[in-house]
């Protein structure tokens, strides 16, 4: 038993690591990358223990940051996506499902937290005129460079993305979160604790001690971590379901 537990880590790790890397898009702004290692680690915190889902997040994508070139993230990444896969697995295995009334409140929440976030940080943080210089983006090893351009960027475009995510958050959890209420509510606590921990991460570690970077760079990372969030979500969610009625389970 032992010894096929490790073994079925040891997949999940390399699940998440290939997830990963297999599409990185470089932001400048904080010398990171998104990626779509959360579409990963979401659904392993559903078909797996908390611990497993823990020890995939964490390794498999702490080992991406170091054999991608951004090994000055390992060891944030390590501690936040091993906390993310964690706490979504026992959200919805130990928490969220004894009381559905919980999990709508805190998603309901949650997902109007995260549209504020998106909607203030944007306001006062990113709004104006920007240079978005040649952005390399890796998929399966092939790396393409897009465009620079010199935008504008509105700070009514970010109230109403902010408005946008609150709305599509909501809507997944009151509307198609009805009969897959814990899924959703699990995997927004996810969405948000993983920005967070970036945010932190690169505010007090990374940005002012190891890359020579304003600490406030890091707030161009929020919108970046919850867009990365909501595509793993998406991506997760179905995946989940299918897996879940191909066993004849439910919510």
């Amino acid at each position: 038993m032992r010894i096929t537990r490790i073994v079925r880590v040891a997949l999940y790790v390399a699940l998440v690591f290939v997830a990963t890397i297999i599409l990185q898009i470089y932001t400048p702004a904080t010398k990171g990358y998104f990626n779509l290692g959360e579409a990963a680690i979401y659904t392993i915190a559903i078909i797996a223990s908390p611990i497993e889902a823990g020890i995939a997040g964490g390794l498999g994508a702490s080992i991406a940051d170091l054999v991608t070139g951004y090994g000055y993230f390992a060891p944030g990444t390590l501690v936040i996506k091993f906390t993310e896969g964690l706490l979504v697995s026992l959200i919805y295995h130990r928490v969220a499902k004894y009381s559905r009334r919980i999990s709508y409140w805190v998603s309901v929440i949650v997902s109007i937290v995260m549209g504020g976030i998106i909607g203030v940080v944007g306001y006062y943080k990113l709004s104006g005129l920007s240079e978005l210089s040649s952005v390399p983006i890796n998929v399966l090893g092939i790396k393409i460079t897009a465009l620079s351009a010199r935008v504008n960027i509105s700070s009514a475009l970010w109230i109403a993305i902010g408005i946008l995510i609150a709305c599509i958050l909501l809507y997944a959890t009151i509307i198609r979160g009805r009969e897959n209420l814990t899924l959703a509510g699990s995997m927004i606590i996810g969405a948000l604790i993983m920005p967070l921990g970036y945010f932190l991460y690169e505010y007090l570690y990374t940005n002012p001690i190891v890359l020579g970077m304003p600490p406030e760079q890091a707030f161009f990372e929020i919108p970046v971590n919850i867009a990365q969030a909501l595509v793993g979500m998406a991506i997760s969610a179905p995946i989940v379901v299918f897996l879940r009625e191909a066993g004849g389970t439910s919510d």
